[in-house]
Order: C-alpha cells, then sequence, then structure tokens
C-alpha cells in the first residue's frame, strides 16, 4: 500500500554515506527507505535528529574488521559482492510491492561508486529499478573523479530503466551560503524536493486541478528510461515563449543537474502549471495549445504530458515543473570525464615515479648482527629478560592483531624476485591487498615454471593461515588466477570459519 498523499511507491535503497542520507531524507518524507554501507560509523550517524533512520533499516555490508572503502571503489565491489546474500533477502523484503525501486549513492567514494555491482546482485529480482547518484564537486580529488566517471560508464551499461545525476559542484554554488553544519541536510532537501512533489501533485488542498497529471502519468515518466532531469521556476506571466524559454533554460543551466540537457534529446517530458486564478483567467486556451504544438516540434516528437493546477492561495507568480528524460548524457558529464582524465593521470604519474636508491658504497654489504636479515627474534615470557640483556638494539616485536586495520589506499608495488612482494614466512608486517596483487601479477608474468610454483605454493600455504584476513587475500589471488590450479584449496576454502573467505570461493568455483 503505497504511502497517505503519494501518487506512486518509491522505496529508496541508499548505498554509502551519501546514499543513506538521501535515504534518510526519504524516510523524513513518508517514504520506505533503508541504508548499506560498509562503514559502521556512517550507518550510526543515521540515529541522529537530522538523519533519523531506525536501526532495523541499517545494514552492515562491509568485510568484519574493517570500516568503510576508503575511495576504494574495488573494496567496495568486494564487499557487495560478498554480502549479496544479505543484501538481496533484505532489499527483497524491503522494497515489496514499490511501483519504483530508487538506489540512491553519491559517487566519488568507495561504496557508492560500486553502486552498478549493487545493481548487478539484485538483478534477479527483477524490480523496476531507477539509480539516483550524485557526481563529485569540482574540489573532490582525482581519486574521486575517477571513480565517479568509471562508476557512470557502468551504470550505463546496465539495464535500468532510469538514472538521475546529481551535479554536487552546481549545488554547492547555488547554495554555498548555507552554514556548514546544515549544508548537507539542506542538498538533500533541495535533491528530493522534485521527486516528492511531482508525486503528491494531487493531494495537496492548496491547487485545484483543472488538467491532472496523474499518479499513472507519473509512473510513466519516472520508468520511461534514460536520464532524468528536474527543473522548477516562477514567472510572473503565462505566454507560450516565456515558458519555452523557461523550460529551455532550466534543462540547459540546471542547479541540481549537470549543465547540458538539451531540450532536442527529450523522448518524454512532463510539464505542470500552478498558476493563481487570476493569472489563468487572463490566459487564452489557445496558449495550452501553442505550448503543446512548440514542446513537440522542438523535441522532434517527444511523449508529452501536461497538467495545469489553479492556486488557491494569495500568490501572484506561476509555478512551472518540468520533467525531462534524455537519451543522451549532458555535456556536464563529459566535462567531468575530461577533468577526471586530467586530475587522474597527473595523480597516476605521481604514483608511477620510482624512489632513487640511496648510493650507500661499501656498508651496504655491512652485517652487523648475527641473525639473519629478516628472520624473527622470538621472545618467551621466561626468557624476553635474557635475550633484552644479550641484544640491546633488539625492538620488542609488537603482537599481530587478528583484525589489523584496513591498508592505506593503492600505491604502486615494490616488485622483485619471484614471491619477494610477500613479506617473509614469519617476518615483518601484515601482508596487504596490494602485496598479493603484486604476487598474481608476478605469476601472469612469470617467464618460468619455477616462479609460478613459489607463487603456488605460497598462496596454498597462505590459505591455511591462522589469520582470516591472509586467508581472504590467499583466496582472492586464487580466483584472480585459474581457479582449477586451486581446486583443492579452493574447496577447503568453502568450508572456512569466515564467511567472507567461503563465498569467495564459492564463486570461483561456481566460475570455474
Amino acid at each position: 500500500m503505497k504511502p497517505a498523499g503519494k501518487a506512486i511507491e518509491i522505496v529508496a535503497v541508499g548505498l554509502g554515506q551519501a546514499g543513506g542520507n538521501l535515504a534518510a531524507e526519504l524516510y523524513r518524507r513518508g517514504y520506505r527507505a533503508m541504508a548499506l554501507n560498509t562503514a559502521k560509523t556512517d550507518l550510526s550517524s543515521l540515529s541522529t535528529s537530522a538523519l533519523s533512520l531506525p536501526e532495523q533499516f541499517r545494514v552492515y555490508v562491509g568485510i568484519d574488521g574493517y570500516d568503510g572503502a576508503g575511495s576504494d571503489i574495488n573494496y567496495g565491489r568486494e564487499c557487495i559482492a560478498a554480502n549479496a546474500v544479505k543484501i538481496r533477502e533484505r532489499v527483497s523484503e524491503h522494497v515489496a510491492g514499490a511501483d519504483v525501486v530508487l538506489l540512491v549513492a553519491g559517487l566519488g567514494g568507495g561504496t557508492g561508486s560500486a553502486i552498478a555491482e549493487l545493481v548487478r546482485v539484485i538483478s534477479e529480482l527483477q524490480l523496476p529499478v531507477l539509480v539516483l547518484a550524485t557526481l563529485p564537486n569540482d574540489h573532490e580529488s582525482g581519486i574521486a573523479k575517477v571513480n565517479a566517471v568509471r562508476a557512470v560508464n557502468e551504470l550505463v551499461k546496465e539495464s535500468l530503466l532510469g538514472w538521475i545525476f546529481i551535479d554536487n559542484s552546481r549545488l554547492a554554488k547555488n547554495h554555498g551560503d548555507v552554514s556548514l553544519d546544515r549544508y548537507y541536510a539542506e542538498i538533500n532537501k533541495v535533491i528530493i524536493e522534485p521527486i516528492d512533489s511531482f508525486n503528491q501533485l494531487n493531494s495537496r488542498e492548496d491547487i485545484t486541478p483543472i488538467r491532472s497529471l496523474d499518479g499513472e502519468d507519473f509512473r510513466t515518466l519516472m520508468l520511461s528510461g534514460g536520464i532524468l532531469n528536474f527543473t522548477t521556476s516562477t514567472l510572473p506571466k503565462l505566454t507560450d515563449d516565456a515558458v519555452m524559454q523557461s523550460i529551455r533554460d532550466g534543462l540547459l543551466h540546471s542547479g541540481t543537474y549537470p549543465e547540458g540537457f538539451q531540450l532536442e534529446n527529450m523522448s518524454y517530458m512532463g510539464l505542470v502549471i500552478e498558476a493563481p486564478e487570476a493569472m489563468l483567467a487572463d490566459t487564452p486556451y489557445s496558449f495550452f495549445e501553442h505550448l503543446n504544438e512548440q514542446l513537440k516540434e522542438e523535441t522532434g516528437g517527444a511523449a508529452i504530458y501536461m497538467g495545469i493546477y489553479r492556486g488557491t492561495g494569495p500568490g501572484t507568480q506561476a509555478t512551472i515543473r518540468v520533467f525531462g528524460s534524455s537519451q543522451a548524457l549532458p555535456d556536464g558529464v563529459q566535462e567531468m570525464v575530461g577533468q577526471a582524465k586530467r586530475e587522474g593521470g597527473q595523480l597516476r604519474a605521481k604514483l608511477q615515479r620510482g624512489m632513487s636508491a640511496l648510493d650507500l658504497g661499501e656498508i651496504e654489504e655491512y652485517e652487523l648482527f648475527r641473525t639473519s636479515p629478516g628472520s624473527r627474534r622470538r621472545v618467551t615470557e621466561s626468557s624476553a629478560g635474557d635475550v633484552a640483556a644479550r641484544v640491546p638494539s633488539a625492538r620488542p616485536q609488537q603482537p599481530i592483531r587478528s583484525s589489523p586495520p584496513r591498508p592505506n589506499p593503492p600505491a604502486a608495488p615494490i616488485m622483485g624476485r619471484a614471491g619477494a612482494s610477500l613479506k617473509p614466512d614469519g617476518g615483518g608486517s601484515m601482508p596487504d591487498r596490494d602485496a598479493y596483487d603484486a604476487l598474481v601479477k608476478e605469476f601472469k608474468e612469470a617467464g618460468t615454471d619455477d616462479i609460478k610454483k613459489r607463487v603456488t605454493e605460497r598462496l596454498e600455504k597462505d590459505q591455511k593461515s591462522d589469520n582470516s584476513l591472509i586467508r581472504y587475500y590467499a583466496v582472492r589471488a586464487m580466483t584472480k588466477l585459474d581457479p582449477s590450479l586451486f581446486t583443492n584449496s579452493l574447496q577447503a576454502a568453502t568450508e572456512d570459519e569466515d564467511a567472507t573467505v567461503r563465498a569467495v570461493a564459492m564463486k570461483a568455483l561456481n566460475r570455474a
């Protein structure tokens, strides 16, 4: 049953921090909403008075031991894939009976930018899915822009019923004077308001329909396909030229959506005019006919849905609400692609710079300790004092944590001999994801079977590690190579005590 006063049932599923905040705004307006996130801290922030989303609608989809994706889109995808069963179950239960399932996310971070993976995970549910995604601000980093354009590219390839892209740069330009503590709450209202206004149009008491745009019209528009756009403007007088110019300006220079929507690219349009009674009394019926004809001509025959409403209040301005569906990406998205190429290329060049080795001369060969390089000094409780006395310069061994913090953002791996990208057995810091990725690369580029054998043995050994993170990285590396080479190890991993390890292994075996 749809909420009271709503023409159609829109149910929101937010992904990531921005997506969760937008979902909370929809919930505040009376819509069903839930939030998925790889960060428990972001989910807990949705319990505040300004962003109130009940706990039962907040779902953690990360990997145990980590809190957030840290702008790593690959990690975001892995989290969604690893939690696919839970996500499908929760989403299926949450959106039952919805006319539109609105997936909302902010593109640029590691979780929200993985929204295409969420689309794929829930695809078997065959839901009427639209995606609303925010694009990074101009001041954000090259990483955010590269993540965003990759996400957009993935999204437009998916079998969705429509996409809505929000331009954060334009929002900041138009609402930059809002205080920092209120900004995001206000921006979320600006983003959701046009959709909600169309959906509540026929339940308002301050307007009376002369020609209504009803719920089925709105459903058709929302599910019309393509890139969707909403604009709102006001006019002191109704003429077909003034309304047409208002529509063109709203599409080309929106304060919320990417710049450059072209009227000629519209395939579906909804137009609602709300005007005071006195203004309508001075407007001839021919205005309606001419406006309809001009819209069809300039859109090249788009399907046009129009509504005229009489205002009962004291206002003197007409409000023009426009809904457009385009089959072409606007110029603003293409501009962001150019920024991502430029800034992402600069960052990549920095990461690929090699660190020059120091010229140490003969001291490079000095060995000042009797122990072999890289060996671990094992200190037991009974002998700790004795060892410290004999080797005063030895630093105390740090315990290995069962849930280490997630590694820093990817950097170019240091390549050496085969297997050298991982720390030697039993020593050094915990290996991270990039080290295992480097190991996979060594295997693929190996010129001899001996190198491949060493890599294979290392991964098979790490799959049996006592540490769940090491087992996860090892199994993940096996899936990136040929799973058939690791059948026994992967089968053993399907019975791992860690659910994420089991999920990755089972997915690899199913694909093999």
